[in-house]
């Protein structure tokens, strides 16, 4: 190989190895990071639905809550025992579907369906107590034994009126309440 031929060679092989090098192969190369994965951004969850207790199925499930309808269920010798009930909107024909026709508001379910009770706890949700049932006030005290007002021993959504005055139930705050109604129902007793 002649003087020319072998500068040829070399600057050739020294311009390879600079491409080499200058697009990180080689050992004299820095190791190059690797890209990351594109991040996902994470699906937004559905609102979880209440876990009722074992053995209670509510399906179809009712929608938010509309109000809690107070009444008086009983009088009691001198005491009125109070009762409340949720009605929820008419969101996807539920109040047909659950066979109260297509009107705009209704029960959760009708009296008497095996269903009616885990509906109801899924429309109220949870009160102070830990019960399923509605969170009692004697105006804005709460219900207790040492106030006008009594939760009835067996039903969360029942409570026992001893005096005059406004009595309110109200739903839990995880429940949804639709946007045209009230988390809370009120009744005024007069002796």
């Amino acid at each position: 190989m002649d003087r020319g031929t072998k500068i040829g060679v070399l600057t050739s092989v020294a311009l390879a190895v600079a491409a080499l090098v200058a697009c990180g192969g080689g050992s004299a190369a820095a190791p190059t990071q690797p890209t990351p994965a594109p991040t996902t951004p994470p699906t937004p969850q559905p609102t979880p639905t209440p876990l009722l207790p074992a053995g209670l199925v509510c399906s179809p499930t009712p929608p938010p809550l509309l109000y809690l309808q107070l009444k008086i269920h009983s009088d009691d010798g001198g005491r009125y025992v109070l009762d409340s009930k949720p009605v929820v909107s008419n969101v996807d024909h539920y109040c047909d579907r659950v066979g109260f026709g297509d009107w705009k508001f209704c029960d959760t379910r009708a009296e008497g369906d095996p269903q009616r009770t885990a509906c109801d706890y899924m429309a109220v949700g949870q009160a102070d107590t830990g019960r399923w049932g509605p969170t009692w006030y004697y105006g804005t005290t709460l219900c207790t034994q040492a106030t006008q007002c009594r939760l009835h021993p067996t039903n969360q959504f029942m409570a026992i009126a001893a005096d005059n005055g406004t009595f309110n139930a109200c739903a839990a705050d995880s429940v949804p309440v639709d946007p045209r109604g009230a988390r809370c129902g009120s009744i005024d007793i007069e002796y």
